[in-house]
C-alpha cells in the first residue's frame, strides 16, 4: 500500500520547471557602440541567446529602394540614405536634399562613374553591373543578402536573395576590420544558420534564418517578416514611413523586441534555407533537439541585457 501511495503521488508530482542553462558568452557594442548587448550561449548544445528590440532590414525584397521615392514616402520600404557607404550621417537638411538631387541626376544620366561614386551607392548593398546599379525590377533597384542560392549566375537576379517580405531572418553583426572573425563568428555562427525568435510576451514564437550581416557595432535587425510576424501583423508595409512609424503611422512602426536563439552549424551550403516552409521545418527540429520552446521561455525570463 505504502508503495502505491508513493507511485501516485510521484505520478501527480508536477514536472520541474524548464531550465535555461545558458551563460554570458560575450557583450556585443550596439546602438553604434553607445552601449553593449549580452549574449549567452549553451556550449553543450551549441546555441547564442540576445534580446533586443529587432530593427527592420528590407533587403532583399522589391520594395526596397526606389529612386524617384527616395525617403520611402510613397511606396518605397526603405530610406535610399540607408543604401549608402556613409548612411547619410552628419548631413543636414540641404546636405540631405542635395543627397537627393545628386542621386535622381546620376540616374537620369545614366550613372555616369564620377556622379555614381558621389552618390555613395554602397554595391554591398544595392549590387553592381559592368559598374553600375543592376537594371531596375519594377522601378525598384536590386537589393542584396548574404544569404543566397548556391548558385548566382547572375548577381542582379532579385529571385537568388533572401526576400525580406517573406522570409523571417535575423541579421548578424559583421566584422569590425577586414580579416578579424567577429565575436559570432568565434562561436560558429554563419550566415545561412538557422534561429528561432520569441516575441516579448512570449506568444508568438517564430522560425527563422540568418540572412545577412550588418554593422559591427549593432545588433538586432530582423526582416520585415519577421518582425511583422512577432507584432502579430499580416499586410505589407504601405511604405518606410510606416515601417519607421512615422505620420500618419503614429505606434504602428514595425520595429519588434523579441529574444534571438541562433544555432550555429546549422546551415545548409548545398542547398540554402530561403523558403518558409523549409526553415520553419528544419527549425522546429532544431529548437526540439535543444530543449523546446518551453525552454526558450525559460531563457527569455532569466536573460539579462547587461
Amino acid at each position: 500500500m505504502i508503495g502505491l501511495m508513493l507511485l501516485l503521488a510521484l505520478a501527480a508530482a508536477p514536472e520541474p520547471a524548464p531550465r535555461c542553462d545558458m551563460a554570458p558568452a560575450f557583450n556585443h557594442p550596439d546602438d553604434d557602440g553607445a552601449r553593449t548587448t549580452a549574449v549567452w550561449r549553451d556550449a553543450g548544445k551549441p546555441s547564442l541567446l540576445f534580446a533586443d528590440v529587432l530593427h527592420v532590414n528590407t533587403d532583399g525584397t522589391k520594395r526596397s529602394y526606389r529612386v524617384d521615392d527616395f525617403w520611402g514616402a510613397a511606396t518605397a520600404v526603405n530610406n535610399l540614405c540607408n543604401a549608402m557607404s556613409d548612411k547619410c550621417a552628419g548631413l543636414d537638411e540641404p546636405g540631405l536634399r542635395a543627397r537627393r538631387i545628386a542621386t535622381q541626376n546620376a540616374k537620369a544620366a545614366g550613372w555616369p562613374k564620377a556622379a555614381l561614386a558621389a552618390t555613395r551607392i554602397s554595391p554591398a548593398i544595392i549590387p553592381f553591373k559592368n559598374g553600375k546599379p543592376c537594371p531596375e525590377v519594377d522601378g525598384y533597384l536590386v537589393s542584396a543578402t548574404a544569404l543566397h542560392a548556391a548558385q548566382v549566375p547572375d548577381a542582379c537576379d532579385l529571385s537568388v536573395y533572401v526576400d525580406a517580405m517573406t522570409v523571417p531572418a535575423v541579421v548578424v553583426p559583421g566584422r569590425a576590420r577586414k580579416g578579424v572573425p567577429s565575436p559570432f563568428e568565434n562561436q560558429g555562427v554563419r550566415v545561412g544558420d538557422l534561429a528561432v525568435v520569441l516575441s516579448a510576451d512570449g506568444q508568438r514564437l517564430v522560425y527563422a534564418v540568418v540572412g545577412d550581416t550588418g554593422p559591427a557595432k549593432e545588433i538586432g535587425e530582423g526582416s520585415i517578416a519577421l518582425t511583422g510576424a512577432l507584432l502579430g501583423k499580416t499586410a505589407e508595409p504601405a511604405n518606410y514611413r510606416e515601417v519607421r512609424g512615422k505620420s500618419p503611422y503614429v505606434g504602428k512602426g514595425w520595429d519588434a523586441r523579441g529574444a534571438v536563439l541562433i544555432f550555429p552549424g546549422t546551415r545548409s551550403t548545398a542547398d540554402p534555407y530561403r523558403t518558409r516552409a523549409r526553415i520553419d521545418a528544419a527549425a522546429a527540429q532544431a529548437l526540439a533537439a535543444w530543449g523546446g520552446p518551453d525552454r526558450l521561455k525559460a531563457c527569455a525570463s532569466a536573460y539579462k541585457p547587461r
